[in-house]
């Protein structure tokens, strides 16, 4: 193994998929020779400590005081707070005397990465890209839609060209897509590379089904239908649902919805009210609710103890590694039929594609899935392609 020269890895998010993905390249290091690891250092959010306090003796990290995170946040902008963010780290790249940094989430550093200040840092950057354009899974039903289409991909390929200005800018990672780094390497050169949504197969909990339905209390006849993750808009839960109205209320009574995970501040009230208006609509329907931070032992018992994972995202063309979760525990997913993740569930065969706009074909899905007996799927060939270890490797080397 080569060693690699001095390098920050930077998060500043803790929500969703974000420690997960630190928590993978952490273990990796943990198992690689002192005189690797050492060259790393996580430059992480504060309430990331929890997470990691037990390897602090192995891994170097730079928890960021909660002072500076609420100065980043003061900027209204993004540009703003990623111009504050980039300072800060400029100042942690001459401390460190740090020759690489690698942008965990470097969509809203596009521009800093493109400026003369930062070229002439000579550091070497790498980042992992999450909202690539790709026009033809953007909706274009109306012509304001269209229009909309238009702008959004005039406004994106303007940021990557610019990011690109930056020849130390040696490598962006897009997850899960090999079509679009194909794609974006024959319109931009080739400087994009694939990288696989990691999944840690090795863990996995013990406890039965039976005493988890106790646990998160979800009676026995129940199929359970989970909503898994950051709580935001692009979880579509409004019109999940709203599709409970096209299914019949004999069909519903085996119904439980099983949502997991930490609302988006600002959605709080609107994700609130929907769920409110349904259980009030729909009393036969057993709605159990976890609304906090799922660490990987308490993610693993709730992919375990369902049946169906619902994952019909709007405005979401990209992956998530919730499709890992489900394919570890064998559970069908219905997914939205735009994107990276149609092409994925149709792939590897790991459920069904619906429109996320369309709660009766939502209902459709939701309905075939009730009416199975035995409702499972083989994840084993997404597992293989998917490991944390090509993960960790690519990112890290």
């Amino acid at each position: 193994m080569q060693i690699p020269e001095r390098t920050l890895i930077y998060d500043r998010d803790i929500s969703g998929h974000h420690l997960d993905y630190l928590q993978f390249l952490v273990e990796y290091l943990k198992n690689s020779p002192i005189a690797v690891r050492e060259k790393f250092v996580f430059v992480l959010h504060e309430g990331a400590k929890a997470r990691f306090q037990n390897d602090e003796a192995l891994i170097q990290f730079r928890f960021i005081p909660l002072e500076q995170l609420d100065a980043f946040l003061s900027h209204t902008s993004v540009l703003g707070r990623a111009g504050a963010e980039m300072n800060y780290l400029t100042k942690l790249i001459h401390e460190y005397n740090a020759k690489r940094l690698i942008f965990m989430h470097i969509d809203a550093f596009q521009y800093e990465v493109g400026r003369g200040a930062i070229r002439r840092l000579g550091v070497k950057l790498s980042g992992l890209l999450f909202l690539p354009f790709r026009k033809y899974y953007e909706d274009g039903s109306t012509f304001k839609a269209r229009i909309r289409r238009e702008w959004r991909g005039w406004r994106k390929s303007w940021q990557i060209k610019w990011m690109l200005r930056n020849p130390l800018l040696e490598r962006i990672f897009i997850l899960n897509d090999k079509q679009g780094v194909k794609e974006y390497n024959h319109r931009f050169g080739n400087r994009f590379e694939h990288l696989p949504d990691p999944i840690e197969v090795g863990q996995i909990t013990a406890i039965s089904v039976e005493e988890l339905k106790k646990k998160y209390g979800i009676e026995e006849n129940k199929k359970v239908f989970l909503i898994y993750g950051h709580l935001s808009s692009r979880k579509n839960v409004p019109n999940i649902l709203a599709a409970l109205k096209r299914i019949s209320i004999k069909e519903r009574q085996r119904i439980c919805i099983l949502i997991c995970g930490e609302p988006e501040k600002g959605y709080e009230s609107t994700l609130y009210a929907s769920i409110n208006e349904a259980e009030k609509k729909y009393p036969e329907v057993r709605f159990v609710k976890h609304f906090r931070f799922f660490n990987p032992s308490d993610t693993n018992e709730v992919f375990k103890v369902s049946d169906i994972v619902l994952v019909p995202y709007i405005n979401f063309f990209s992956s998530s590694n919730i499709l890992g979760l489900a394919a570890k525990y064998s559970k069908p997913l219905i997914a939205s039929n735009l994107g990276v993740m149609e092409g994925l569930v149709n792939q590897y065969k790991l459920g069904m594609t619906v429109s996320p706009h369309r709660p009766e074909a939502i209902a459709e899905a939701m309905t075939v899935y009730l009416n199975q007996i035995l409702v499972t799927i083989d994840g084993k060939q997404y597992l293989e392609d998917h490991s944390a270890e090509v993960f960790c490797q690519k990112l890290l080397f």
